[in-house]
């Protein structure tokens, strides 16, 4: 381990500033959870306030959408290539939630894995909450309750690899409540 840096690929310039007798490399290091804690609870005399605040609620934003998406046990620090798919595309997800664009097409597959059922409606709402502002969404999943809070349904097949990629079916939700499907079985000959 480097000694200058103790690991965390910082300048000590970076490593010498601190708020709240904390480094970004200490705050990193803590879940997603406590460091909104963290971040929340601090306070700044009257004139560093007109340049802090702005930064900490975009930071306590981005934290409480990471936390929103069942992200909150993760270190900040934690590089990219440990996170499973399902993680990786969920923090993906809190940066495009951020961000407020329109007009995207989100690709996301299986987004649920790794998370745990009683979140899935979470992610389900940060999903809608993307189609909201007039972006498409394409979920490739298995999840019920992940499928039963989609508009559309292709069902693709009847296989997988070579005997798949064939629309086999269509379903689209007559009303919000979800009671009612009209499901349109295409031709299923190979």
């Amino acid at each position: 381990m480097c000694r200058t840096c103790g690991g965390s690929r910082l300048k000590p310039q970076a490593l010498a500033v601190r708020i709240d007798g904390r480094s970004i490399w200490d705050v990193v290091q803590r879940p997603a959870g406590e460091v909104q804690h963290i971040v929340a609870g601090l306070k700044f005399p009257a004139h560093q306030k007109p340049v802090a605040e702005p930064v900490v609620s975009e930071i306590l934003t981005r934290l409480a959408l990471l936390n929103q998406l069942g992200l909150s046990y993760l270190a900040l620090g934690r590089s990219g290539n440990t996170l499973s798919g399902g993680e990786a595309q969920r923090v993906r997800l809190a940066a495009q939630l951020g961000s407020n664009l329109t007009g995207v097409c989100y690709i996301l597959d299986e987004p649920t894995i790794g998370l745990h059922p009683r979140d899935n409606r979470v992610l389900v709402d940060a999903l809608k909450t993307l189609r909201d502002r007039g972006n498409t969404i394409l979920v490739v999943e298995h999840d019920e309750e992940t499928i039963r809070a989609a508009d559309t349904i292709i069902d693709l097949g009847p296989g997988a690899g070579r005997d798949g990629g064939k629309l086999v079916a269509v379903a689209l939700w007559l009303n919000p409540a979800r009671t009612a499907v009209r499901d349109r079985g295409l031709d299923r000959r190979p």
